[in-house]
């Protein structure tokens, strides 16, 4: 264990979507830090919401990830993945793997959609508007998407309790109370059935609105617990962080009862023991 390092990202966006870098930037980036695979996954289209369109030039996009794959053939192994929004709609079959996420409730009566991980005034106006308020309805209404999510079997599901992203200091609910570890254990439970590999990353911690990874140490227990898969990644949006705190995870995982992680090697995701 004290010899295994972390050589590969699997959540990677670039200046395609909201990233900061290019993605020969991020290749780049990737080999002066010891990689050995790289998967992009760029935003998928959300016309939806206003605040943020996801990939605009998807061919654009798939041919730069093709492209670059060719040119460092032998350097890095590269991957063209996706991450996919609940609401979106697109071609899974374009892309070597998908990550699901859920960025985004719709008020099915207004037909209003609204980010859960922009700004807390937009969470609030969600909980407020679509939820009567209730907070805990919310939470609810975004573990059920999740779930569905994870019905749709994306390769990866990302960042699964990403409703926790604004909440700090427990503003809208309380991360600690029964009810909340309830909601989220019973959707982690039904997402872990479906075999979807369960992302623990750091791009909440790295961005500074965590103190932790996601997902929450009382869901790692669980995920652990069930022998889900999991794999590590920092759902870097700049150069810096394609391998934010990945080493800390790793060693952590055992005290978490993991026995094994999922990587993304040369041709594809594979498992390794660890501990």
């Amino acid at each position: 264990m004290k010899d295994m390092k972390i050589t590969s990202n699997p959540h990677t966006h670039t200046s395609f979507c909201d990233g900061k870098n290019s993605p020969e930037e991020m290749v780049q980036a990737a080999i002066e830090a010891g990689f050995t695979a790289l998967g992009f996954s760029g935003h998928s289209p959300t016309p939806f919401d206003p605040n943020f369109t996801g990939i605009v030039d998807m061919e654009g996009y798939i041919r730069e990830i093709r492209r670059l794959k060719e040119k460092y053939r032998g350097k890095l192994a590269i991957h063209l993945g996706l991450e996919v929004d609940y609401y979106s709609k697109v071609n899974w079959r374009d892309f070597d793997y998908i990550i699901g996420a859920v960025h985004n409730i719709k008020d099915e009566v207004s037909g209003i959609y609204y980010t859960v991980d922009g700004t807390a005034e937009e969470l609030e106006a969600c909980i407020n508007n679509a939820f009567g308020g209730d907070a805990l309805a919310t939470v609810e209404g975004y573990y059920n998407l999740v779930v569905e999510v994870a019905r749709q079997k994306p390769h990866i599901l990302a960042h699964f309790d990403l409703i926790r992203k604004l909440n700090f200091r427990h503003r809208f609910f309380d991360e600690e109370s029964l009810e909340y570890h309830n909601i989220a254990l019973s959707a982690l439970e039904e997402a872990a059935k479906t075999g979807c590999i369960f992302e623990i990353s750091s791009g909440g911690l790295y961005r500074g609105y965590t103190k932790e990874p996601y997902p929450a140490p009382f869901l790692l227990r669980k995920l652990a617990e069930l022998e889900a898969p999991v794999i590590i990644s920092s759902d870097a949006h700049d150069d810096k962080s394609l391998d934010f705190y990945f080493n800390e995870i790793l060693f952590s995982l055992s005290d978490f009862g993991f026995r094994e992680i999922t990587l993304l090697g040369e041709r594809g995701f594979y498992t390794k023991k660890i501990g």
